[in-house]
């Protein structure tokens, strides 16, 4: 958990904004699910929409960072980049670094039946693993395509923190920055169905490029400045109206995963995933008692949100290893992919987060004061994958 520094001098809060200082509730639920749904997809049950937990962790994604810059932005009135990316890189780097040296060994034992290559330890280590078959002739060692998704987050965090500081910097009110995110994520929308029905392009192309899938990331950053359960007053609106509108959300979900026409799922889909997450998100967040929260807020999926971000690094490695060896029946597969996944999440959490938390700390307590922002309680400073 992060903690919670007190402010010295804070600039006058907003009008209509109200800081909440506990921990969100349901967003470790929501994570655990997305990945439940990723590593159930992959294990063999190809009718599970692995692909919709990526987009979930996308949108909790965009939340949770744009959340924390604005709660550092009402807090100090600016936004520190070196604190940020202290931050980013002692949360994704250490056990990222882990799996991929997990998935080289793997390879090496001939437990993955895959070649180790130079070319692609470089994209991956660049961050462009979800353009690595236009930048590379050798394949993907097998367990590490899976960070094509921390790829397009990571484009994300290397542009959006400063982009989001000039538009504060810029007095640019809620109305401009949902407008620009919105333009930009029509943009996304556009060129996805240029590539679909111009260049014809395949499907992995338009499902895991950053250009075509940032505004997966951005619906999740409006939600955070338009509508914030966490930080805007929304007292003038009904628990009813809200309740409706998650439900209208969740039918529109499940609508667009039932609906199969690849045109539509490549281009449209995505559109229509992050527009149905916002309401769904105001639902899980404002109300807490809810028995939808209730049930995010189960220990055991609470825990599993906490350990998502390593479980989801190592799964793919795992899964296929387990796979080679006993063969792909699917409910043998998940099972022990589950327990030896959870087995070395637990152990790098232990051995390696929580040291790089630590020291991640120190570090920040050594950072001027003034740009301590107080920040939500959120699980482990806003975590996330894809």
């Amino acid at each position: 958990m992060t903690t919670q520094t007190p402010v010295t001098e804070q600039p006058a809060k907003p009008a209509g904004v109200r800081i909440v200082s506990s921990r969100i509730p349901g967003l470790d639920g929501i994570r655990a699910f997305a990945f439940l749904l990723v590593l159930v997809g992959h294990s063999g049950f190809s009718w599970i929409p692995n692909g919709f937990g990526v987009t979930v962790f996308f949108f909790l994604s965009g939340y949770l960072i744009t959340t924390l810059l604005r709660l550092e932005w009402i807090q100090t009135g600016s936004i520190s980049i070196p604190r940020f990316y202290i931050r980013r890189v002692f949360r994704i780097l250490p056990p990222f670094y882990i799996s991929v040296i997990f998935a080289v060994l793997m390879a090496w034992a001939g437990l993955t039946a895959s070649h180790v290559h130079w070319k692609t330890l470089v994209v991956v280590q660049l961050f462009l693993t979800n353009y690595s078959p236009y930048l590379v002739g050798a394949a993907m060692t097998q367990g590490l395509s899976v960070l094509w998704s921390l790829a397009v987050e990571e484009h994300f965090y290397m542009i959006f923190p400063c982009a989001f500081g000039a538009l504060l910097k810029s007095g640019a009110g809620i109305s401009r920055q949902v407008t620009l995110f919105g333009a930009v994520c029509l943009l996304a929308l556009t060129w996805r169905v240029v590539l679909m029905t111009v260049f014809h392009a395949d499907w992995s192309r338009v499902y895991s490029g950053t250009d075509t899938r940032i505004d997966s990331i951005l619906y999740g950053s409006i939600l955070a400045v338009a509508a914030n359960p966490a930080i805007d007053n929304l007292d003038s609106w009904s628990r009813r109206g809200c309740t409706v509108a998650a439900f209208i959300g969740g039918a529109a979900l499940i609508a667009s995963i039932v609906i199969r026409g690849e045109l539509f799922r490549q281009t449209v889909r995505y559109t229509v995933q992050g527009l149905a997450l916002l309401p769904v998100f105001v639902f899980v967040i404002r109300y807490p008692d809810s028995a939808l929260t209730r049930f995010l807020e189960l220990k055991l999926l609470k825990h599993i949100g906490d350990l998502s971000y390593s479980l989801y690094l190592v799964h793919a490695t795992v899964l296929i290893v387990v796979q080679n060896l006993i063969g792909k029946e699917p409910f043998v597969a998940l099972a022990l992919t589950s327990l030896i996944s959870y087995a070395l999440a637990l152990v790098i959490h232990l051995a390696v987060e929580m040291p790089a938390h630590r020291i991640r700390n120190q570090l920040l307590q050594t950072q001027n004061a003034g740009h301590r922002a107080q920040t939500l309680c959120l699980p482990p400073d806003c975590k996330s994958v894809g």
